[in-house]
């Protein structure tokens, strides 16, 4: 329970009850409670960890062949860490990693036993996000390709907001998946957006095999309505 001082005055309370913190800070007399988190249930968060389960036991049953093939393909593709330098994935974190991002995206038809041999044959050189120009609520958006991007291949598509104003920073946590496109299409329309509100667009390409390259990002404000 809450200890309280002066009771009868109800001057001062210290503890916690019924979710709530009560203290003081810098000699003020504050009120804290703990935000409740989402119910799982209702998010993404289940059936990544059931594919995420599915493929570390999927990794036990390959042979040793292959793993060494896994291994080899980690120590050459080392990965970007947050602090602008890279690590070395194990052979097991490179398997998951990129099956992963093929059945999230395309299917178990896309499951892989072996490590691609060949990098993405195409990227995005440049984005260009901005307001629609056909139905209110639009946001446009159009990128040059780098490389030959394959028509077998894709761009993945992810939104954030609506946003009050522009920002300077994207907020990683706050994208959520709008679409995937074919490797030879350049263009896309995000319909149905709040008019007079801000969001952030990363798109990123990635091939049949689950490699990805850097996402690029672009900010702007649907079409309002005439």
């Amino acid at each position: 329970m809450a200890r309280v001082l002066n009771p009868l005055m109800s001057g001062e309370a210290k503890g916690s009850i019924g979710g709530n913190t009560y203290s003081a800070w810098r000699g003020l007399h504050t009120v804290r409670r703990k935000p409740v988190p989402a119910r799982r249930m209702r998010t993404t968060q289940p059936k990544n960890r059931s594919l995420l389960g599915f493929l570390s036991r999927e990794y036990g049953t390959l042979s040793d062949g292959e793993r060494d093939l896994w291994e080899t393909y980690a120590l050459n593709h080392p990965h970007p860490d947050r602090f602008g330098g890279t690590f070395i994935l194990s052979g097991q974190n490179a398997y998951v990693m990129l099956n992963h991002t093929a059945l999230r995206m395309l299917g178990m038809g896309k499951l892989q036993t072996t490590p691609p041999t060949d990098p993405p044959p195409g990227s995005i050189y440049s984005l260009a996000v901005i307001t629609g120009i056909t139905d209110p609520g639009d946001i446009d958006c159009e990128w040059v390709p780098a490389g030959s991007p394959a028509a077998s291949d894709y761009f993945e598509i992810r939104i954030a907001g609506p946003f009050q104003s522009p920002a300077r920073q994207e907020v990683h946590s706050r994208f959520r998946y709008v679409a995937i496109v074919t490797g030879n299409q350049t263009e896309f329309t995000i319909a149905g957006l709040v008019e007079d509100t801000w969001y952030w667009v990363n798109i990123r390409y990635f091939d049949e095999y689950g490699q990805i390259t850097a996402w690029h990002t672009g900010q702007a404000t649907p079409k309002l309505t005439p």
